[in-house]
């Protein structure tokens, strides 16, 4: 037995772990589907055509790629007679704002029109803009003011000077995306991200408590309002409107339910901070990203609190002596009404009052989720649009995935390979969905067809219990048992190793018939057997220390990775060959392949 199978754990757990830290992904990134994938020249237009979008939607949707090229964006608007406008964090012609028009009714953006020059106070980073409309001025809101510009329907770039409405709001590095809504009263709602991940003495320093109570919440971490027809006003001027919000940068005012919506970016770093009490599994779900309903008055605990949505509750921070499951003061605030896995980073939503999409979808939020960053050990997700259905004037509490492909990968491991992030959704004056990403610029439009082969699957298209499986798999347990027994022979990619260790990278072996794969990882297999042309004489030892859904979450996360797409397996499975096949010695190939009545492969295994 070659002694990579012997080192199970201990020292080569460390080691594979490091590895796993430094791999890009388990899978290949979806081929661009055109050339407008390559990188944009930030000072000239995309020639860009009507073409399919590799998104994947529920059936009966379609989506066009209908611009690329803004470079790295933050939000995305849409007058009602049209024209977009799409905020920047980097520059165009000097510029942080883009006015795009479909001048001739093809849906493809033909025209564009930068204007809004501003210098930042941090030469270290770009300002974040980000940008609403009221009667006929644009207004716009970085990291210290917010200004307007007169811009009536007809004009994609103001041709008077910039007002400053609210200047010197507060500043810093941390969470400096200010965000803003508007309504219909004239009010301006502002986010002011908290300067810091939970109010410690000492800042992102293991086991340092609290401050308490938290000095920073009298002038961040919640929202603030300031009048639109009011000039030069200061940060006094304001009035908070709400608090304990660590971080909104997804928020919007609704007509129709007459009230402000936010989505919050939970906390970080429980395990790095409180390794006593939390692990990096834990780390990775928690906390929730919280959907509210915003009243004014309200408070939502930051820092004292957090959501726990596998408890459906907000427990105590741990720098205020929780422990995950202590509630505490933690009763006393205002909770969500609907709630996303941790890390998911909600940055956008758009409500539908249309009726081009299906009844289903009408009265609800589509929630741009841009992406984790810090899930590690597991595999960083969201990355999708999110459809959160609403009745009777409340978030139902559910949410489904109505848009996913963004990342280009089944199992991503580092944010930067993501092909897309979702970072802005609008929704057009004809009922079209625009979703916005912060990558590239690329602008999607997206339309219910009724056609439902024109639409790709998505995970959550997938019957029940399977995706649960599936997302079980890939999310969480599946990953770490294959990066502990399985990675260090078979590589973090999938490869394997030439001549030593067979590849699961598109097998046939892994994708084919469920029984033999399951027998091979409980009784293990020995060689010879060949692989694309490679012997490998190795043998491979019996897993059966796992339990049956550990080794059903690992065999589902293999099917689902490395270039295959095979159903899930399931622990019945799995516990059905247990007891049924009982054995104590490794298969052979041939064997194997007999004892199942199959016929073997000219390479055994076959690819």
């Amino acid at each position: 037995m070659n002694p990579c199978h012997a080192l199970l754990r201990g020292a080569i757990v460390v080691a594979v772990t490091s590895l796993f830290y430094g791999c890009g992904s388990a899978d290949q990134p979806t081929a661009p589907a055109n050339p407008a994938n390559a990188p944009a020249d930030p000072t000239t237009t995309p020639a860009v055509t009507t073409q399919p979008s590799e998104l994947q939607l529920p059936p009966g949707f379609e989506a066009l790629v209908v611009f690329e090229g803004t470079g790295e964006a933050r939000e995305i608007y849409i007058r009602e007679d049209g024209d977009l406008f799409v905020s920047l964090a980097g520059i165009r012609d000097g510029n942080h704002i883009l006015g795009l028009r479909d001048a001739d009714g093809d849906f493809i953006i033909d025209q564009v029109e930068p204007f809004y020059h501003l210098t930042t106070p941090d030469a270290q980073r770009e300002p974040q803009v980000h940008i609403e409309y009221l009667d006929d001025y644009l207004y716009a809101v970085e990291n210290l003011q917010l200004v307007r510009m007169h811009l009536p329907p007809g004009q994609l770039a103001p041709s008077s000077d910039v007002e400053i409405v609210v200047d010197n709001i507060p500043y810093q590095s941390s969470h400096r995306a200010r965000t803003l809504s508007v309504d219909p009263q004239g009010w301006l709602y502002v986010n002011i991200g908290a300067p810091s991940n939970a109010c410690q003495a000492d800042a992102k320093t293991k086991g340092s408590p609290g401050l308490d109570p938290c000095p920073q919440l009298e002038s961040y971490a919640g929202i603030w309002r300031w009048r639109s027809d009011i000039l030069n006003q200061s940060r006094e001027d304001g009035e908070p409107f709400a608090g304990g919000i660590r971080n909104a940068v997804a928020q919007t005012w609704d007509t129709v339910y007459d009230g402000l919506y936010v989505g919050q970016m939970g906390r970080d770093r429980l395990d790095s901070l409180w390794p006593e009490r939390f692990d990096s599994g834990q780390n990775a779900e928690l906390p929730a990203e919280e959907f509210f309903r915003v009243e004014q008055g309200q408070n939502f605990g930051w820092p004292y609190c957090y959501y726990d949505y596998l408890q459906k509750k907000k427990v105590l921070a741990p720098e205020y002596g929780g422990d995950g499951r202590i509630v505490g003061r933690c009763e006393d605030y205002s909770g969500p009404q609907a709630t996303f896995p941790g890390h998911y980073s909600p940055a956008s939503i758009a409500f539908y009052h249309q009726d081009q999409f299906p009844a289903h979808y009408r009265g609800g939020a589509f929630v741009a989720l841009k992406g984790s960053w810090n899930r590690a050990p597991l595999p960083q997700d969201g990355y999708i649009v999110a459809f959160v259905p609403f009745a009777d004037g409340a978030a139902t509490g559910d949410w489904e995935v109505f848009a996913d492909g963004f990342k280009g990968f089944k199992t991503l491991y580092e944010r930067g390979n993501a092909v897309y992030r979702p970072q802005s959704v609008a929704v057009h004056p004809d009922g079209a969905l625009y979703i916005l990403d912060n990558k590239k610029g690329r602008i999607w439009r997206v339309t219910y067809t009724g056609d439902d082969g024109n639409a790709g699957d998505v995970t959550n298209n997938q019957p029940d219990d399977d995706r649960k499986l599936m997302v079980a798999a890939s999310e969480g347990k599946g990953v770490e048992i294959y990066m502990t027994y399985c990675a260090a022979c078979h590589q973090p990619q999938g490869g394997g190793v030439p001549g030593e260790f067979p590849p699961l990278a598109g097998s046939e072996w892994v994708a084919a018939d469920k029984g033999r794969l399951i027998r091979t990882v409980l009784h293990g297999m020995r060689g010879p057997i060949e692989r694309q042309g490679q012997r490998y004489d190795e043998i491979m030892p019996g897993h059966a220390f796992l339990n049956d859904k550990d080794v059903a979450a690992l065999l589902t996360f293999i099917r689902s990775s490395f270039s295959n797409a095979a159903e899930p397996v399931h622990d019945s499975e799995v516990l059905l060959i247990r007891t049924g096949d009982a054995r104590e010695s490794p298969w052979d190939a041939a064997e194997l392949e007999g004892r199942l009545g199959l016929t073997p492969s000219p390479q055994n295994s076959g690819d």
